[in-house]
């Protein structure tokens, strides 16, 4: 087990209400040091300027079961962060920290044999034990991972070439990406969206508690700073039967995700502040939201209150598990 920290100060951001229902949190740190920090909490339509000093100067990721990962800019020490109960778990040295985008946690790291892994937009993964004192890298040449997610108690991804299914297992100090096969003894393989005027696609995996969710963004064009997509669909991923069936819409739930790290699939009921039937998401540079309207294809931009220097800002959305 990682060397845990208890600070004994106050649960930043969770509100009473978003803590009794898991509706995530949007963090927003502004500056290039991160010392100007705001919380809004969707339920109560509020937002709170804050101070969490493990924040500053940090290269900040979201994980799973509500923990982020943060790595000084500077030295690489490495630490998941507890936002609701302050805890701190140590991690081994994480070097250039910029080049990762996902992070998972294959279960809660308080449990034992938890293990964390980090996908990077290159290719190249490292992963660990919780305790261990360094990171195994791997960079893979004849495959890449495109998504991954946690979800009920697995981690599952999805590999190109042939976009297939995998589960991703740690054995000792090694990682695997086992494939899927169907009862034909086949690769069970994601759709895959064809579209003249698309250029590329993105693919995200987004588990709850009892939906795993694939969301396939596409873009009329290929440049990878722009993070507005022009297409969404959603399909609900059915682990049991090896199905993947699209959906017109997802009713009162809103997907909310981050471009650096994890998502979410939650209701939306009881707030007026959270759209339904509508993908939330993070942009990779600024603290601008795009609201991506499932009923009519619509795309909207949203600044969080208190951000004033949106250029040097993120946004993150968090949550309690």
């Amino acid at each position: 087990m990682g060397k845990k920290k208890n600070r004994k100060s106050q649960s930043f951001l969770m509100g009473k209400e978003n803590k009794k229902t898991q509706l995530p949190s949007l963090l927003t740190t502004q500056n290039v040091h991160n010392a100007e920090q705001s919380i809004f909490w969707p339920l109560e339509s509020r937002t709170k300027t804050m101070f969490a000093p493990v924040l500053v100067n940090k290269c900040i990721l979201a994980s799973n079961y509500g923990w982020l990962v943060l790595v000084d800019k500077h030295k690489g020490d490495c630490c998941l962060w507890n936002p609701g109960s302050n805890d701190i778990i140590e991690l081994p040295f994480l070097d250039k920290c910029y080049l990762y985008i996902k992070c998972v946690l294959s279960k809660p790291p308080t449990e034992s044999d938890c293990h964390i892994l980090f996908n990077s937009s290159s290719n190249m993964q490292s992963f660990c034990k919780i305790g261990d004192v360094e990171y195994v890298h791997s960079s893979p040449k004849e495959y890449r991972l495109v998504a991954v997610a946690s979800f009920q108690g697995k981690i599952y991804g999805v590999m190109n070439p042939g976009y297939k299914f995998v589960t991703i297992e740690f054995v000792e100090r090694t990682i695997e990406f086992r494939p899927m096969l169907n009862n034909k003894e086949q690769p069970w393989t994601a759709p895959i969206i064809n579209r003249d005027w698309a250029m590329r696609h993105d693919n995200e995996l987004i588990g709850s508690r009892d939906e795993l969710l694939l969301v396939i963004k596409g873009y009329m064009h290929n440049n990878y700073y722009i993070v507005d997509g022009s297409e969404y669909r959603v399909f609900r991923v059915d682990i049991n039967r090896m199905e993947c069936t699209e959906l017109d819409g997802i009713g009162d739930h809103a997907i909310l995700f981050n471009y650096y790290g994890n998502g979410y699939y939650c209701s939306s009921s009881g707030t007026s502040s959270i759209k339904p039937n509508s993908i939330y998401y993070t942009s990779n540079f600024g603290a601008h939201l795009y609201v991506y309207d499932l009923d009519d294809n619509s795309t909207i931009t949203w600044l969080p209150p208190h951000v004033e220097n949106f250029k040097y800002a993120n946004s993150f959305w968090v949550n309690l598990d």
